[in-house]
This record gives C-alpha cells, sequence and structure tokens, in this order.
C-alpha cells in the first residue's frame, strides 16, 4: 500500500513539474513572440501613387473595402490619427493602440517610405521590422502592387496631424494567448519576390480578392461558415456564408442591400458588428458570385 501511495506521489509530481514547465515554456514563447524584429526583412519597392486615379481608388479601397476608417483607425477622435483604450477581458489586459496614419513626421506616418508603408499593410512589418499587433495584414496579404500602391498615394495626400498613440501593451496571459493564435492569424506574411497583380473586376476570383482585404475571414471564420470566434461579444454569430446558410435564398440585389445597409431580407437588420460595406455593385456581384462557389460548411457548436 505505501509502495502504491509513494508511486501514485511520484505520478503526481511529475505531471505537476510537467505542466509547471508547460506553463514557463508558453509565458517564454509569448514573450518571444510578442511583437517579434525580422532583422535585414526586404523591402519590396513600392512608389505611392499619387495621381487622381490612384488617390481615388486608394480612398475608395481603405474607406469602402478595407474599412480602414470605419474598423480602427478612426474609432477614437478624429480621422485617421488613432488613439488608444484599456482592455480588460478576464485574464487578459491590454492597452489597445490604434497608430496615427497621418502625414505627420513624428507621430504619423510622415517619416516612412513608400515601400515600409506597403509592408506595414501587406506583411504586418513597421518600419523599424518590429511586427504589427491587431493588424488584419495577413488579409491584405492578397493586395496588388498596384492597389496598395494607390492607398500609399491616398495616406501621403493625408493632413498632417499630430498625436501621439502609446505603444500596444499586453499582459503575460494576452502575449500568450496571441502566441497561440487566439487572436486570428499573425499579421506577418511571406515577402514579396515577384509582382502582386490583382484579378480581372467583376469575376470569380476579384470576389475572393475583395473577400480577402475586406477582412470577412477576421468574423466569419477561415471557411466563412461563421459561427462561435474566440472572444466574441455577446449577441448573434457571424453568419454562415457559404452555400449551407441563408445566402443560397437571396438573390444579388438582396446581399447588396444587406452588405451596404444592413437590412436583410426578411425586413431585420445585421448586428451592429456588421460594419456597411459602400462597394459599387460590380464589385459587390463578384463577391456575392464567389461565396456562390464555396462549398458548403456547417460549423461546429
Amino acid at each position: 500500500m505505501k509502495n502504491a501511495l509513494k508511486w501514485i506521489g511520484i505520478v503526481l509530481g511529475g505531471l505537476v513539474g510537467l505542466l509547471v514547465l508547460v506553463a514557463i515554456g508558453l509565458v517564454i514563447y509569448g514573450q518571444v513572440s510578442f511583437k517579434r524584429t525580422y532583422a535585414n526583412r526586404p523591402l519590396y519597392p513600392i512608389t505611392a501613387d499619387t495621381s487622381p486615379e490612384g488617390i481615388t481608388r486608394g480612398k475608395y479601397l481603405m474607406e469602402n473595402v478595407m474599412i480602414c476608417y470605419e474598423a480602427c483607425h478612426s474609432e477614437f477622435g478624429k480621422p485617421w490619427v488613432g488613439g488608444y483604450e484599456k482592455v480588460q477581458d478576464g485574464p487578459i489586459s491590454a492597452v489597445f493602440a490604434v497608430p496615427n496614419i497621418t502625414q505627420d513626421m513624428e507621430t504619423g506616418l510622415g517619416g516612412w517610405s513608400d515601400a515600409e508603408i506597403a509592408r506595414a499593410i501587406r506583411e504586418g512589418i513597421d518600419k523599424d521590422g518590429v511586427s504589427l499587433m491587431i493588424m488584419p495584414s495577413s488579409s491584405y496579404h492578397a493586395l496588388s502592387d498596384a492597389d496598395v500602391a494607390a492607398v500609399v498615394g491616398y495616406l501621403r495626400g493625408l493632413e498632417p496631424v499630430r498625436n501621439e498613440v502609446p505603444p500596444l501593451q499586453v499582459n503575460t496571459v494576452g502575449k500568450v494567448f496571441n502566441a497561440l493564435g487566439m487572436f486570428g492569424p499573425s499579421p506577418v506574411g511571406e515577402p514579396y519576390s515577384a509582382p502582386q497583380v490583382a484579378p480581372p473586376p467583376g469575376t470569380v476570383e476579384y470576389g475572393a480578392y475583395l473577400v480577402s482585404l475586406g477582412d470577412c475571414r477576421g468574423c466569419h471564420g477561415p471557411d466563412l461558415a461563421g459561427g462561435p470566434t474566440p472572444f466574441a461579444m455577446e449577441g448573434p454569430l457571424p453568419a454562415n456564408l457559404t452555400p449551407a446558410g441563408e445566402l443560397p435564398t437571396w438573390t444579388e440585389a438582396d446581399f447588396i442591400t444587406a452588405v451596404r445597409t444592413g437590412e436583410v431580407p426578411s425586413g431585420t437588420f445585421l448586428t451592429d458588428g456588421m460594419p456597411h460595406y459602400n462597394m459599387t455593385d460590380e464589385d459587390l456581384a463578384a463577391i456575392f458570385k464567389y461565396l456562390q462557389t464555396l462549398p458548403p460548411v456547417v460549423p461546429e457548436g
């Protein structure tokens, strides 16, 4: 009996020791992964498109497709100047900071090169080679060279506004969750080695391109089947956008109205968590066409 108890104690002690080692390993992994620096990261050559057509295209992409204005960078005050907010969600605490992306030389992007801005958008890495946080660059990695040049061109035209934003801060638990991918995919993408070209407008492939730029998977999941998401707020779950959801019963016009205004065919409205994408009819039709080609997926849970 004593031998049995001895061995049980040894096993339990070993398990506790193993758990402690795993916890320490996770803490170290979280610290190392947080805002990792990528030394000697190559800069893909991009020159801002400041032509009238380029600025118009960049404005459309940022405000209507990528919705940078509505989603983040103008949430805390004046347009594009960024801001911060203290967040507490269970064991996770953070200072959620959104950078100033006006042309201010000291607190904005005025001192960045065109290629550095493009890299931050598409590859999730800042001017100093440090990985960004809470930035959907994994979705923007699809941006074509012409479109990212247009976005940079639009940003170059923003009035410089001085607004110093504190760096994003996350406690130890939050860093571990981030390292494990609980906050979504890493913003850091592979460096570019060849020109990136957008598909022809109006095609299924262009619809897929717009779905990526709109960061639809950030809410509706990798397979766009909706359902529960990590740290989701209370309320309706993100809709299933595959043919297993309600979209097969909608017309193209229904879809366009829902995405633009939030009103669905039943006369009700989508949750406030769903942004309004004021895209052109052609672009929304391409997205609708693409969604119809997805395999039907029923989310778990």
